[in-house]
């Protein structure tokens, strides 16, 4: 046999009223990032590896040294 339970008492806001239309317009504009942001990809073990060999044995970064071929990959094919 089903019975109707009653419904939950409303629960009292704890986030606030929103803010007024005026104060919302213009917030999705963002300015550039200005210091470094994650870049996330996988590669295979064995590249990983060899690009952090190669890395230790010029004395660069990780980042530097894929900034480094970025900028030659980007020369050679616009």
């Amino acid at each position: 046999m089903a019975t109707n339970t009653p419904a939950p008492p409303p629960r009292p806001g704890t986030k606030g009223e929103p803010p007024a239309r005026v104060e919302t317009r213009g917030n999705l504009a963002k300015p550039e990032p200005a210091g470094s942001v994650a870049l996330n990809f996988r590669v295979p073990a064995e590249f990983k590896k060899d690009f952090k060999i190669a890395a230790a044995t010029h004395g660069v970064t990780q980042s530097d040294l894929l900034r480094q071929a970025f900028l030659v990959w980007r020369q050679r094919h616009g």
